[in-house]
């Protein structure tokens, strides 16, 4: 999106009261308790570590990447400024897999293509470890024609920290 588009919709999104029930609605009919490799997730979350960590997000929006027994790895985009996240989902369309009719399904994307890569470096930031017992409430899935919108939602829940200095933070391991 443009300069002009990302501030007409930074106007919008403030100028709606319950920025989590928009969350709420974009995946009103896609709730439920399963993740998927290559969707993406909000999610309400209480890390097992949350004592020895800096910071972390409540409500993360999360790009899956891999399933494990216990619980998945994934991409938090709020870790990411929204103009950086917008950027970096533009990005990571490349390994979007798509149907007949050219629709986006999820994406076919794995840490080694993003660790090998220097095109990818927002990924260090936003690459997390969820465990499945710390999940705390239902899942949402965002289809794949809001994704963008989902992205721009500045909705994420960062304890112990400030946005801003997460976001520094961010952005000091990207350069």
């Amino acid at each position: 999106m443009g300069r002009d588009a990302y501030r007409w919709m930074t106007k919008k999104i403030s100028q709606l009261g319950n920025i989590t029930g928009i969350a709420s609605t974009i995946a009103q009919e896609n709730r439920g308790n399963h993740f998927h490799n290559g969707g993406l997730y909000f999610f309400y979350y209480d890390p097992k570590t949350k004592a020895d960590l800096p910071y972390y997000d409540r409500f993360p929006l999360v790009l899956v990447l891999n399933i494990e027994s216990d619980g998945f790895t994934g991409l938090n985009l709020h870790y990411l400024p929204i103009q950086y996240r917008v950027a970096f989902l533009d990005k990571l369309m490349d390994f979007a897999v798509v149907d007949g009719n050219k629709d986006i399904q999820r994406m076919n994307v794995t840490y080694d293509i993003l660790n090998a890569s220097r095109r990818f470096k927002e990924f260090k930031p936003c690459f997390k470890k969820y465990l499945m017992s710390h999940v705390q409430s239902k899942i949402l899935a965002v289809q794949p024609n809001e994704w963008d919108i989902a992205a721009f939602l500045p909705i994420q829940q960062f304890r112990k920290a400030s946005a801003t200095k997460v976001w520094q933070e961010s952005l000091e391991q990207i350069r």
